[in-house]
């Protein structure tokens, strides 16, 4: 089938949904390509911190930005988000990293975000019922954190009310150009076309830009996170604290670590110089692993055909997560905490980030092709930024310019010099 639509949107996670929703809002016809499910890889595999605090000063305003929408989200899009808005919480363990912190809080007081750094003993009183093994902490208390699996139905609820076509198990092969525009998109299941096409696809970005001579540096990082049986009441401030985790209303909590493995590609290979730095300093905490996805990835980069192969193999990209990592997690989370002494995982799943050589992602309009937007590269940070991403995008498309200064995340910083160095500090 031929269909024909005002913008077509590559992929259905949170950036992606979160555009359609804006731009149908404002009256675009908008047809949404899914190679699997709505919300089915990392936007519902997160977990679910919505935090300013840590921030490139870069993001930090579209941050605080999506901040304000998440508030009024459970209202707008009249649903249970579990929205719980108890501040955020890393602790630091020596003088070093408390002057990052207080640099850090700087900068987020010259934004106007409410951030304060706790010795031990206010630390003590803000969470009386954890042993914390810290120096003190840095505390921002308008954060939040919502639940992955209730924020995606319910946008993609409200953004097929408003009107979007969403088209699932639906591959992209590539998109199509003529005299330097967009035309639309080749699918799997026929030609969409429109004069502007949002790549929102998350992992799979690089290899869908790639047909087009574009360079996008990306690189997939497994991720781990467990649920853990209801404890009781611990804290809701969400917290890092050499593990993570976050107790839901019902008690129980999701635990998860820094620390991720790499499934090797030959794109791992051939796409490592941008990543040397950011590998070489965090070494310690990548594990690296050579399986099946090396095999499995290793024609698209090279070939249409194996591409479109690739992308209908894996509709749904469902990697195992790292027990071992997630066993330990969740012992410290006991040590730590009295209350979750008896508590066991529940479930456990992972899912793949797509990095980029400085945690940035690319949110901009191409000037070539004309008509392609990108909005991907998230690094992990994707799902706190959504509702705000797809407010800008949605600029971009029919303003022409966006409301916050998107010049960080310019595509071409890839490629013109610019020193690729990740300032955040979680």
């Amino acid at each position: 089938m031929e269909r024909q639509a005002d913008v077509v949107i590559v992929g259905g996670g949170i950036a992606g949904v979160s555009t359609a929703y804006e731009l149908a809002k404002r009256g675009s016809r908008v047809v949404v390509c899914e190679k699997g499910e709505v919300g089915a890889e990392q936007s519902t595999r997160n977990w679910g911190f919505v935090r300013q605090q840590g921030r490139d000063p870069a993001e930090l305003p579209l941050m605080m930005e999506s901040n304000k929408i998440w508030q009024g989200l459970e209202r707008e899009l009249n649903a249970d988000l579990n929205w719980i808005q108890a501040g955020n919480l890393v602790t630091f363990a020596d003088e070093q990293e408390r002057q990052a912190w207080t640099d850090w809080a700087g900068i987020a007081a010259d934004h106007g975000l409410e951030t304060r750094v706790l010795d031990r003993a206010e630390l003590g009183r803000l969470v009386p019922d954890v042993k914390f093994d810290c120096l003190g902490a840095v505390y921002t208390p308008s954060d939040g954190q919502a639940e992955a699996t209730q924020v995606m139905p319910a946008l993609h609820r409200a953004a097929e009310g408003r009107g979007v076509t969403f088209l699932t198990n639906s591959a992209v092969y590539e998109i199509e150009t003529a005299a330097g525009e967009v035309k639309g998109v080749i699918g799997e299941h026929g030609p969409v076309h429109a004069p502007v096409v949002v790549c929102a696809a998350g992992a799979w970005s690089g290899r869908l830009l790639r047909q087009l001579g574009l360079k996008l540096p990306q690189m997939w990082l497994r991720g781990s996170v467990a649920r853990t049986t209801a404890a009781r009441h611990i804290s809701h401030t969400a917290t890092w604290t050499g593990v993570a985790y976050r107790q839901r209303c019902d008690g129980t909590m999701n635990v998860a670590t820094r620390s991720t493995d790499h499934d090797l590609t030959i794109d791992s290979l051939l796409g490592f110089r941008p990543f040397m730095q950011g590998y070489f300093t965090n070494h310690r905490g990548i594990r690296l692993h050579v399986g099946r996805l090396f095999f499995d990835l290793l024609g698209g980069r090279f070939s249409k055909a194996a591409f479109r192969r690739e992308v209908t193999r894996h509709r749904i990209l469902d990697p195992a997560p790292n027990m071992k990592i997630l066993n330990d997690v969740l012992s410290e989370v006991r040590r730590i905490a009295p209350a979750a002494a008896d508590v066991e995982i529940e479930r456990a799943w992972a899912g793949y980030i797509d990095m980029t050589p400085d945690l940035l992602p690319a949110i901009d309009a191409l000037a070539a092709p004309k008509g392609l937007i990108l909005a991907t590269g998230f690094s992990g940070h994707g799902f706190g930024m959504g509702p705000i991403v797809g407010r800008l995008v949605a600029e971009l498309i029919l303003d022409g310019r966006p409301s916050l200064d998107l010049s960080a995340f310019r595509f071409s910083r890839f490629h013109d010099g610019t020193k690729l160095t990740p300032h955040t500090v979680v």
